[in-house]
């Protein structure tokens, strides 16, 4: 009995500090917790909720359809929230109209759903282009090196040769693009949720695509940005005299450009016009052999990961890019774009300008609204060599 009782007491001393072990851990844990907890709260990003009158309260949201309707109509007794937004704005220029020519501006922060259709539908945002919203004063100027230090070997006792980096500078202006949206007086009126959501959507695809269209072709005139079409020493690749069909071989080409030039890296794709990808994904193979079948290279059933297997990237497409481009004797060339996208800078100045009148040309005649939104905006190319463009594939 004695040495059943010895034996029960050393379990028992066991099991207590097997329990004290456990209760330690449990608390150590339990700190390690609320440590993590702590630390994940003061690193996470924050939503920095501007100091507006009315933007406290975030049960509010700015409309912009009630917006314009009190606009046109004067009367802002259902848009309070909108007129301390404009009023504590206050930003005019001579030239734009004031209040008394129905011209307001929108901060950014007031729309943040806005912004983020305009980004959702631009390709070349989607592809990783680099966006710089809110930014003030003319020029805005971003530093990028253009040279870097030399090695050369020495003799003994021989002096090292001076080498200096060498940098330049990007400049942003602004540029506008505008859209103009025909509204009716009575969907104006209803307020509805679906029609806010309509008129916002319609307006971010238009002035997106506009932003799309001039970042790839921009010509640098009427008003225009330069786009990387227009851009001096972005590489190229030419598929011949009469322009010719696109193939993998074309777009391995592309990357090499990038490849030599020490710019491969980033955020690379393709992007190109949907008759680009229709002409790949019906590669045969006796293309690429001695083959007479005709065999798809690309099945069918697996084309969308088999396609982005063969070019090595991802891609977007647009029919913004155009297929009736002239390359000699061809008159259905097009373009195919691959690039480090985060090299594409694209700068937006302050809030959008909205304007609207219900007498411009035939407005009055058919009960409408004309609204007008204004936006500032430059794109460039920080550096040419991550670019590269063929303009004269051919789409059949």
């Amino acid at each position: 009995m004695e040495e059943i009782k010895k034996l029960l007491e050393t379990q028992k001393d066991m099991l207590g500090t097997i329990s004290g072990s456990v209760m330690s851990l449990s608390d150590a844990q339990k700190n390690l917790d609320t440590r993590l907890r702590d630390l994940e709260e003061r690193t996470a990003p924050r939503r920095v909720i501007p100091r507006m009158p009315g933007l406290e309260d975030e049960a509010k949201s700015f409309s912009l359809t009630r917006a314009i309707n009190a606009i046109v109509t004067g009367d802002w007794s259902s848009a309070g929230f909108e007129r301390e937004v404009f009023d504590q704005t206050k930003k005019r220029t001579a030239s734009t109209n004031d209040d008394s020519n129905l011209g307001y501006f929108v901060p950014n922060e007031v729309l943040p759903g806005f912004i983020e259709l305009l980004t959702a539908e631009s390709v070349v945002n989607q592809m990783g282009a680099t966006v710089l919203s809110n930014l003030s004063g003319v020029p805005v100027e971003i530093p990028k090196q253009t040279g870097g230090a030399t090695a050369y070997w020495v003799e003994e006792n021989a002096s090292i040769k001076d080498s200096d980096l060498s940098a330049g500078q990007l400049a942003l202006t602004p540029k506008a693009v505008a859209a103009m949206v025909k509204m009716s007086n009575r969907l104006l009126r209803l307020s509805n949720p679906s029609v806010e959501a309509m008129v916002r959507s319609d307006i971010a695809r238009v002035i997106a695509l506009a932003i799309d269209l001039a970042a790839l072709r921009g010509t640098g005139v009427a008003g225009q940005p330069i786009g990387i079409a227009n851009t001096a020493s972005i590489n190229t690749v030419a598929i011949g005299t009469d322009g010719g069909a696109p193939t993998f071989d074309h777009l391995y080409d592309m990357q090499y450009e990038l490849q030599y030039d020490n710019a491969y890296r980033g955020n690379l794709g393709y992007i190109f016009h949907p008759a680009t990808r229709r002409r790949l994904v019906k590669t045969k193979v006796a293309q690429y052999s001695t083959d007479t079948g005709g065999d798809y290279i690309i099945q069918p059933m697996t084309s969308e990961s088999a396609l982005v297997g063969w070019m090595g990237h991802p891609y977007k497409m647009t029919t913004q890019i155009p297929i009736n481009l002239t390359k000699g004797s061809s008159t259905n060339c097009t373009e195919i774009y691959f690039a480090n996208w985060s090299e594409l800078i694209i700068g937006q100045w302050g809030g959008l300008e909205i304007m609207a009148s219900r007498e411009t040309s035939d407005a009055f005649a058919k009960n409408q609204t004309w609204v007008r939104i204004i936006q500032d905006v430059d794109v460039a190319v920080r550096h040419p060599e991550s670019f590269c463009l063929i303009n004269d594939a051919t789409i059949a």
